[in-house]
């Protein structure tokens, strides 16, 4: 089984990393082709979408993950039941969003952020919050059914390749490309991810899309703990970005969300391998292998570090240098990729930690572990970035990574018997 969960791994770990290097391409070409005042806002739009995204799947990516994986191999009809009803929840949430947005832009830039330049951008960044969802859940759904190549390509490879091929030639036609522009050519990108999935979903001829009335109880509670744990867990990934927002200028956001962005490539890591093996925890869990879910940890956790170390080895050591791809007066940012890499580090070498809570039934303690990091996050970024500016959202964001995580690894030897962090257990 080892052997087989690395093969795939490594498959996942290669879509993945061309994902995340396309992710990472996707910001040069913005900050490249833009001035740092139009890329601060587009990068910042970015993060409310990704945030407000998520906000509306509440908590349905695992979840789904989890069911599919269960029941893949014997129950469609539970299958299709819980997802059709995911999938008319996160539809109309989004639709609320959108007129929320309609209304209301014009407060939220000026009274909220205190740049009205936002204005206009939101109700483009709305339109895009339905779409990633969209790729969100059915990603999510082909995850589950152990796809995990396929998964990552809709999730991760087709929106930054289009995007890119988008912003090259308008560039070249259009130049100078303005904000909104660029929330033109990224909401077109998700487009097209978001047909990929909806197409390779219901091209199984055992999807469907049922009608059904109803929340079933078994769907709600494990809806509920990762609505909380998914919000709480943005505020630990993006609490940093939204106080550079309120205190600092359009020029700063640039930076800090550039350093924040490129330091997240040695997540993509940890998000490769979990594509892989949170099904596989759902189903060893499912049941009764305890010694498989030990097992899928404890490889999960050397594969993770071994593939981690190199990027995360270039960001502490040559942050400069990378830092200039974005232009020569991004060089600012260099310690802010340190500190946030560090983070990131902590995260890579802590293992799959929610996942092993979530895919086995234990949301409800990973929900207690965010609900501590998400508050602190918020704390931290606010009073850190007023206080410190830059360097303090810097190191807001890497010390709530890695107290979540760390106050995880608990939780798992608490309910799951094993550490981690200890590489060197038996399984």
């Amino acid at each position: 089984m080892n052997k087989q969960f690395i093969f795939k791994s490594l498959q996942v770990f290669m879509v993945r990393g061309f994902g995340a290097a396309a992710a990472f391409f996707l910001t040069l070409a913005v900050t490249n082709t833009t001035s740092s005042e139009q890329s601060g806002l587009f990068l910042f739009c970015l993060a409310v979408i990704n945030v407000i995204a998520t906000i509306m799947l509440v908590g349905s990516q695992q979840s789904i993950v989890r069911f599919v994986g269960s029941n893949c191999d014997a129950n469609w009809l539970k299958i299709n039941c819980l997802f059709s009803i995911v999938v008319k929840i996160v539809s109309l949430l989004c639709l609320l969003n959108i007129l929320l947005f309609l209304f209301f832009s014009d407060f939220i830039a000026i009274y909220i952020f205190r740049k009205p330049a936002l204005a206009p951008l939101l109700l483009l960044a709305s339109l895009s919050v339905f779409l990633l969802a969209g790729v969100q859940v059915f990603s999510s759904a082909i995850q589950g059914k152990q796809q995990g190549v396929l998964a990552s390509l809709i999730q991760n490879v087709i929106m930054p390749l289009c995007f890119i091929i988008g912003i090259t030639i308008s560039f070249y036609l259009f130049n100078p490309i303005s904000a909104q522009f660029l929330l033109i050519i990224y909401a077109v990108s998700l487009s097209f991810a978001f047909f990929v999935g909806v197409f390779y979903w219901y091209n199984d001829s055992r999807s469907v899309l049922l009608f059904k009335k109803g929340f079933p109880k078994e769907l709600r509670d494990s809806m509920c703990p990762l609505f909380i744990v998914s919000s709480m867990t943005l505020c630990v990934q993006w609490a940093g970005q939204f106080a550079a927002a309120r205190y600092l200028d359009s020029h700063q956001i640039a930076y800090f969300a550039s350093a924040h962005r490129t330091a997240l490539l040695a997540g993509f890591v940890l998000i490769a391998v979990n594509l892989v093996v949170a099904p596989k925890f759902a189903y060893a869990f499912s049941k009764g292998l305890q010694a498989d879910v030990r097992s899928l940890s404890l490889t999960s956790s050397k594969l993770m570090i071994v593939m981690a170390s190199p990027v995360l080895l270039v960001m502490l050591l040559f942050p400069e240098s990378l830092m200039r791809l974005f232009g020569d007066e991004y060089v600012i940012a260099a310690p802010l990729l340190q500190i946030m890499a560090v983070g990131q580090f902590i995260n890579v070498v802590t293992g799959s930690v929610a996942y092993l809570l979530t895919m086995t039934n234990h949301e409800k303690d990973f929900r207690n572990v965010v609900l501590f990091s998400g508050p602190l996050a918020i704390v931290l970024a606010f009073y850190l970035t007023k206080e410190f500016g830059l360097i303090g959202a810097a190191y807001a964001t890497a010390i709530s990574v890695a107290t979540q995580n760390l106050l995880a690894v608990y939780m798992v030897k608490k309910r799951l018997g094993f550490n981690t962090l200890n590489l060197f257990r038996k399984y």
